[in-house]
């Protein structure tokens, strides 16, 4: 009988992963949890639409039930509202969940793939995890994707490509021509993976159709969207895929989990699509109170990187820890960029009114400091 530790038998990739740190809460930052202003996650400053309340309270009696493992319903009202047949859409536990999918399921090690730094940290542990070799490509100065030296990295070994728009945590989108060069040189052998968490508002913003690029696309690819931030569904993590074809769709659902979605989730989301006006009414709030905050850190000479998501990136006098605790000793909860060059960048989430009232006052003391 063995006594004594032993080793766990996990893969190598596993033990030399970054230790998990979750974001921080309220209870993180202040010993009772009170009074501080969640302005770190890219969450959404307001409840749902009351018929998500409403739809989740009349489901509510069904939770003993398995959910739909295809998600029909839903499949359905978003096939209808994108233009595409439904049996391209995959769902999933947020769209985090199909990322790191598609990680795995394109990635061991010999292959190679192809991020964006500094970006959703999902990606690069997601290639660590699978013993890839990365190319860890630094986005431009503005914060977006540099799409040139993207493909300028691929290899003949190239089996995924990365791209971000707007990218997390600068907030940059990519214009129309860049993203019709990245479509018309995208190597064939790799798929091409689009992040757009942040699609309501880009569009919003007047971003460019990414899906009416993509039909001319050779390389297979996914178009990764979500409910958490436009629809304010964050707790209840619903994402999902948009696939080039049937054949990328069907491969995600070979490998994801059967009942990934439950059945609140599917009528919240449902419920969030019927109506269009609740989230037209928080993204208008969201681009005024993003004007408000750009144009106070640019007053206090912070030079805000350029966003058209529900957050803006901006540089601040002190390295980004240091800003960071600065505000969450005035109750602001924000995040750091700190990947070079942007070690002094911070990221503020657009919030109420009243968050950006807090920001530019707490920012006011912080520079003069």
């Amino acid at each position: 009988m063995n006594s004594g530790p032993t080793t766990p038998p996990f893969r190598t990739s596993v033990t030399t992963l970054p230790a998990f740190r979750p974001p921080p809460t309220e209870a993180d930052a202040v010993p009772d949890g009170r009074g501080m202003r969640r302005l770190h996650l890219n969450e959404g400053p307001f409840a749902p639409s009351p018929r998500v309340v409403q739809a989740i309270q009349a489901a509510a009696g069904e939770v003993h039930r398995y959910p739909d493992p295809r998600c029909r319903k839903l499949a359905a009202a978003v096939a209808g509202r994108i233009g595409v047949a439904a049996e391209r859409l995959v769902f999933g536990n947020g769209s985090e969940e199909i990322l790191s999918l598609l990680l795995a399921m394109t990635l061991q090690p010999g292959a190679h793939a192809v991020l964006p730094v500094p970006s959703f940290p999902r990606y690069l542990a997601g290639a660590r995890f699978a013993g890839a070799d990365i190319a860890a490509v630094p986005v431009r100065a503005d914060g977006a994707n540099d799409v040139d030296a993207m493909l300028a990295a691929v290899t003949p070994e190239t089996r995924i490509v990365v791209v971000a728009t707007p990218n997390n945590p600068t907030g940059a989108m990519l214009p129309a021509d860049t993203l019709v060069r990245l479509a018309r040189d995208m190597p064939a052998q790799a798929l091409l993976m689009i992040d757009e968490a942040y699609y309501e508002f880009a569009r919003h913003a007047g971003g460019p159709d990414v899906l009416a690029i993509l039909k001319d696309c050779r390389a297979p690819w996914a178009v990764l969207r979500t409910f958490s931030k436009a629809y304010g569904l964050a707790g209840l993590r619903v994402g999902y895929a948009i696939c080039g074809d049937a054949a990328v769709a069907e491969a995600i659902n070979r490998v994801r989990g059967v009942f990934n979605v439950d059945s609140l989730a599917q009528v919240a989301a449902l419920a969030a699509l019927d109506d269009p006006a609740h989230t037209q009414g928080l993204l208008d709030d969201g681009a005024r109170q993003r004007q408000r905050l750009s144009d106070g850190f640019a007053r206090a000479g912070c030079a805000p990187l350029p966003s058209v998501a529900n957050f803006i990136a901006a540089r601040m006098p002190v390295p980004s820890a240091e800003a960071v605790k600065a505000f969450a000793q005035r109750g602001i909860m924000i995040g750091a960029v700190g990947a070079a060059p942007f070690d002094n960048h911070v990221r503020v989430t657009i919030g109420t009114g009243e968050d950006t009232d807090a920001v530019l006052a707490a920012l006011g003391e912080i520079v003069k400091r």
